[in-house]
């Protein structure tokens, strides 16, 4: 008897794999294809862009594409929300793309294009939706049962996958700046650098966050490097950074300096939005209450 289950699961963010077990005697784990770029931007300039999914395993690999409404809070969670209650208007009402599905090839690429169809009496501004990419379990990856006569169970991998699609239009600008800094070290297991981040402006950023601990005796050391989005969903955003190889012992020793840079299409740092040192002495202890 051979018993199939399928595992469903809902992921956000650039690249997620699930891997799933098969019980009892055989295993097997679930293929998945890697995007380039891992968000998408169209504007004036690049009308046109091009998304590849490159299918590395030694299976025909299916997907789907399909639209959706993604919000982020305050906190930097991104959600699914119906179209009604987006505060950014989607771009998916002003792009034509294609294919939606294929089988793409072991070992193969297959490149989906997003066209921007927006008219010029569209009020200029930052519009985004995202696409989901979901992934059935791979082609040929069924296991038959044994010959024995013992019970297989197949766990059939879903993977999905959301990437953002951000159509601007016009002249638009943003600006971050810092409101807030404190430097969690209880019921940590090593401290926590956080931050209220103020947007201004009409669109979205992508930046470039570089932590460097300065020590008052020897070479400065990058503690951590991370990337992050801030939407035009909010105007402010909590930010922490866990910074590891940091004792709390540590912490008298000498100073953090923060650098902000943002983005461009590419991924590449193009300017410094902001730069800080901090004495460590100076912070809060936690956040403020009204967060």
């Amino acid at each position: 008897m051979n018993i199939t289950r399928s595992l469903k699961a809902r992921v956000g963010g650039a690249v997620t794999l699930l891997s799933a077990i098969s019980a009892l005697s055989n295993s097997m784990t679930a293929e998945a294809l890697s995007f380039l770029p891992t968000r998408l931007i169209l504007d004036d300039n690049h009308r046109a862009v091009q998304l590849q999914l490159i299918n590395d395993s030694d299976r025909a690999q299916r997907y789907v594409i399909e639209w959706q409404s993604m919000q982020m809070d305050r906190s930097g969670n991104v959600a699914f929300v119906e179209q009604s209650q987006m505060t950014t208007p989607p771009s998916s009402d002003h792009i034509i793309s294609g294919p939606r599905q294929a089988i793409v090839p072991p070992g193969g690429r297959q490149v989906v294009r997003f066209l921007s169809k927006i008219p010029p009496d569209a009020p200029d501004g930052e519009y985004r939706s995202h696409i989901l990419i979901t992934e059935p379990p791979a082609l040929g990856s069924e296991i038959s049962p044994e010959a024995n006569g013992d019970i297989t169970i197949n766990i059939d991998t879903v993977i999905r996958t959301t990437l953002p699609v951000i159509l601007r239009k016009g002249n638009l600008q943003a600006d971050l700046d810092p409101l807030e800094w404190w430097l969690e070290t209880s019921k940590k297991t090593e401290p926590e650098l956080g931050l209220l981040l103020q947007r201004s402006g009409n669109r979205s950023v992508n930046v470039l966050a570089t932590i460097e601990w300065l020590p008052f005796e020897g070479k400065p050391e990058i503690l951590v490097e991370e990337q992050f989005a801030f939407y035009t969903d909010i105007e402010q955003k909590i930010i922490r950074h866990q910074l590891p190889d940091l004792e709390t012992e540590q912490l008298s020793a000498g100073r953090i300096r923060y650098n902000l840079e943002q983005l461009d299409r590419e991924g590449a740092p193009v300017k410094t939005v902001f730069e800080e040192t901090l004495s460590t002495s100076e912070l809060a202890p936690e956040p403020p209450t009204d967060l």
